[in-house]
């Protein structure tokens, strides 16, 4: 049965760019659902944002990944961030996690191998739908490797480089490990 692959880290870390590059590549990839809530947010007015509102801005996201979750996949499919990078933004604002996230049976739905993109300030940047500073950025980093790790998924970190580079990286693993 396809799963999901998730592509994971901080804000500002290419996920979205890389996600672009594999689709390119033949790759069939899902698009980040926090940044579609965030844009519609901000075009509507609401305020259900990581910045503002983290605990609406989670049950949101979470809706919307849950019935994207719910879609049947045809083959293996990379997603820009996964269900518990929810956990992950709430920790990192002290909220409280809601108990169906903790309990989520994450690997009915996707691959045990994550991979994180590295927090790097030399590509870090803010935009209209990340907002958070550098110091958010980190807080946001750790809390996920703490979380995929304690969920029991293994990390794979992506190496520093171009996005070519990247793909090739995940690619060369997918092909080692007989993921494809």
């Amino acid at each position: 049965m396809p799963k999901r692959y998730i592509i994971t880290g901080a804000p500002g870390t290419g996920k979205t760019t890389l996600l672009a590059a594999l689709a390119s590549a033949g790759h069939a990839c899902e698009a980040e659902v926090a940044r579609a809530v965030i844009h519609q947010q901000q075009t509507t007015g609401g305020t259900c944002t990581p910045w503002e509102d983290v605990v609406g801005f989670a049950a949101l996201v979470s809706r919307e990944i849950t019935t994207q979750l719910d879609e049947v996949i045809v083959q293996d499919t990379f997603v820009d961030r996964g269900l518990p990078d929810v956990i992950a933004y709430l920790r990192a604002s002290a909220a409280k996690i809601p108990s169906g996230l903790l309990d989520f049976p994450y690997t009915d739905y996707y691959h045990t191998t994550v991979w994180v993109a590295p927090l790097w300030s030399a590509i870090y940047t803010r935009d209209p739908q990340r907002l958070q500073t550098y110091a958010d950025a980190c807080a946001i980093q750790s809390q996920l490797l703490d979380l995929y790790r304690q969920l029991g998924f293994s990390i794979q970190v992506l190496p520093r480089g171009t996005v070519a580079e990247r793909v090739a990286y995940i690619q060369s693993m997918l092909v080692e490990d007989n993921m494809v």
